[in-house]
């Protein structure tokens, strides 16, 4: 892996180098995390373990990581960068890249323009910051580390035998731009010297884009080498390695796109739906992407557009920097594109920026089609496989959360917590990222939000809701949120526990035995992320999210907005949009405990007096359509109901018909809860009116329940 080197990501001196925690205290934050997530006796063998561990073998390799800090900038970095990235030989298109999909100009861009735009923004950004005029990055005022965006522009992952290794290449090899359309790749070279008038570099550029497009449009679909880059790791190897064998030509015309700045998507679908728009950025079809390049801009025939970044040197946090100075570039050219338009191509300005385009070809033979067919094959089949599905929660935000007191992140994260358990009756490994930017070369750490409190705050609410009253379910909610800020706290301070323990393992010398603790079931099973969580809350963002990280779990990207919630979810035949609609049940019912929670049960019976309401509205539905001919189209809750908005894109075995919801405004918030299960779908209209009232009968009875003394 090469270092760029330039002044433009020098460390700022303040920067500490990562810690490394003390053993003993990794020891009892493991525990403490783990105990939730196995049966006694599976807990007190793997403790038994780890305890031998941390008296027998545990301190020479605690000296070990000691001695590994002194001489190195982060003594974490290279260990984590292989364990996490470069030994993963899942595909990276499903399994490691992340998305985003930008919000929507109000009168969207034309596509090559659009792109032109793009293009121009992008490369500005690459100017300022090579020569060292980005501004450090800072979360309320403290320096966070800039290393990463060395890695932004001319970087690209490699798949090699068992293990990948990235390259990042000089600016004098980089100064071009790869295009992807129709499954045809374009190198777009860029003048040694570009001017500061935006808007003519943006019109030459276009130029040059709407000539690709042109070109394309009169030739067959090509065949696709960039699906290859979706296969999984050692398939790509093989691939990559015959498509070298073929013709010599090949390896200069793979450099081309290896070794540009960038690569652009030029796609032929226009998305609409929440879910198309978060597919399309996820992989799309996958014939017109390369995801080994550092990042991809996908530019949409519709004027949506995103963004595609492959994660092994860079994390999404860093790439939204670039991101946002994006969608500012996009936005003011949209305010008036056709100064853009108007701009003369003959005036002697232009003649400085000389661009070209050349189209990358390849050749071929049976055996490299073989390698295609199969990638075709497989991306189809995983694409066939799972369910991307996302809420919009626009019942409340973050705005709401704070007037509880608690921390918005935590109280997400504890409705996923509640989610999960519902639908699977247990709490699983949750991974939430935490960042360590604010130390030299720092990443990220594990924040596990399982604990003792929120599993048993999971349990007082799905397997006793009746023994335990109002009061103390909260209490125990507002115990398992504290905890969880506490620990992503102590993760940003760098005395997290995964890091550390990998970089006990990692500590061993290749002849020495392995700790039993290391390959112990219980360890290794808390360590399978079946729930992956990420939170960017960004108002340039209309979509975000990423796939699984282990075949059984979620991949479960959020944002946090003043006035609503948003989630994409990704998984493997498990249902995400069921996931998804108990997220909402979850927010929904948190809410009413922490705002409820010192009522007296006539103050919670006077709630009651909105049923009156919700069912008259409700019975106009008898009269409205119930269902929509268009699987994308929203149904039609009828007159007067608010809906929230959670769809599906992929196959849906649960059904996915209309949804009702309500907001809060219509009804006592746990009147939500559990009455929109896909069974109403099915039901005539008067019918599920009498559903929704029997529904309503069991809150009184259940708010009646929760608001009696704990009797725990």
């Amino acid at each position: 892996m090469a270092d760029n080197n330039n002044n433009a990501h020098q460390l700022p001196p303040a920067l500490e180098k990562l810690p490394i925690p003390e053993l003993d205290d990794t020891v009892s934050r493991f525990a403490a995390a783990v105990q939730p997530l196995f049966n006694p006796a599976e807990f007190e063998s793997c403790m038994a373990k780890l305890n031998t561990f941390a008296a027998k073998e545990g301190p020479a390799l605690q000296a070990r990581l000691r001695d590994r800090a002194s001489k190195h900038e982060n003594w974490l970095e290279e260990w984590w960068n292989e364990y996490a990235y470069f030994l993963n030989r899942a595909s990276i298109c499903f399994n490691v890249n992340y998305f985003f999909g930008f919000r929507s100009t109000i009168a969207p861009l034309p596509q090559t323009l659009l792109a032109a735009t793009l293009i121009d923004s992008a490369l500005r950004f690459r100017d300022v910051l090579e020569s060292g005029g980005l501004e450090p990055d800072n979360i309320r005022g403290k320096p966070m580390c800039m290393h990463q965006y060395q890695y932004m522009f001319a970087t690209c992952r490699h798949p090699g035998q068992s293990r990948d290794w990235t390259e990042v290449y000089a600016r004098e090899e980089s100064n071009h731009i790869a295009i992807a359309h129709k499954g045809r790749f374009f190198a777009l070279r860029l003048p040694a010297t570009r001017n500061t008038h935006r808007q003519l570099s943006v019109a030459l550029l276009e130029r040059q884009l709407q000539a690709i497009v042109d070109n394309s449009e009169q030739l067959e679909r090509a065949k696709s080498i960039g699906v290859l880059t979706a296969a999984l790791r050692d398939d790509w190897y093989a691939a990559r390695e015959c498509l070298l064998e073929v013709s010599p030509a090949n390896a200069a015309s793979l450099r081309l796109i290896e070794s540009a700045a960038f690569l652009v998507s030029l796609e032929s679908s226009a998305p609409l739906t929440h879910e198309e728009f978060s597919h399309a950025c996820y992989c799309s079809d996958g014939t017109n992407r390369y995801f080994d390049k550092n990042f991809q801009i996908l530019v949409f025939a519709n004027g949506r557009y995103g963004f595609n970044g492959e994660h092994s040197l860079t994390d999404a946090t860093t790439d939204m920097r670039l991101c946002n100075t994006l969608v500012s570039d996009v936005e003011a050219i949209a305010a008036d594109f056709t100064d853009v338009l108007s701009q003369s191509l003959s005036d002697p300005i232009a003649a400085v920026e000389d661009y070209s385009t050349e189209e990358i070809t390849f050749e071929y033979n049976s055996e490299l089609d073989g390698h295609i067919q199969k990638a075709i094959a497989f991306f189809d089949n995983t694409v066939q496989s799972h369910e991307l599905s996302t809420l919009i929660f626009d019942s409340f935000g973050k705005e709401q959360i704070k007037k509880m007191k608690v921390s918005p992140d935590a109280f997400v994260q504890m409705a996923m917590q509640l989610a999960y358990y519902r639908k699977h009756r247990h709490v699983p490994p949750t991974y939430e990222s935490a960042s360590t930017k604010s130390y030299s070369r720092g990443r990220t750490e594990t924040s596990r939000s399982v604990s003792q409190h929120s599993l048993e705050w999971c349990q007082m609410m799905v397997d006793h809701p009746e023994t335990t009253g109002l009061y103390a379910k909260s209490e125990v909610l507002k115990q398992a949120i504290v905890q969880q800020s506490q620990f992503t706290a102590l993760c940003a301070k760098g005395a997290g526990i995964d890091r550390h323990l990998l970089g006990l393992q990692y500590a061993l010398l290749p002849d020495e035995p392995v700790p039993e603790i290391f390959t112990d079931p219980t360890f290794v099973g808390s360590r399978h992320w079946k729930l992956s969580t990420s939170q960017i809350s960004d108002p340039i963002l209309e979509a975000y999210g990423w796939g699984e990280v282990v075949d059984n779990g979620y991949g479960v990207a959020y944002r946090i907005e003043n006035d609503s919630l948003h989630f994409n979810v990704v998984s493997q035949g498990l249902g995400s949009a069921r996931l998804c609609r108990y997220f909402s049940d979850a927010l929904t019912d948190m809410r009413f405990l922490l705002t409820n929670a010192h009522k007296q049960p006539h103050e919670i019976m006077a709630d009651v007096d909105a049923v009156a309401n919700v069912l008259s509205s409700i019975k106009l539905l008898s009269s409205s359509p119930r269902r929509s001919s268009s699987p994308d189209a929203p149904a039609s809750p009828g007159p007067g109901i608010p809906t929230t908005a959670s769809n599906t894109y992929g196959p849906n075995t649960e059904g996915n018909g209309n949804r009702f919801r309500f907001r809060d405004s219509f009804v006592p918030e746990t009147a939500v809860a559990h009455t929109m299960v896909d069974e109403l779908d099915r039901l005539p209209s008067n019918e599920v009116i009498c559903a929704l009232e029997t529904r309503l009968s069991r809150f009184v009875k259940e708010s009646l329940y929760w608001a009696l003394p704990s009797t725990s």
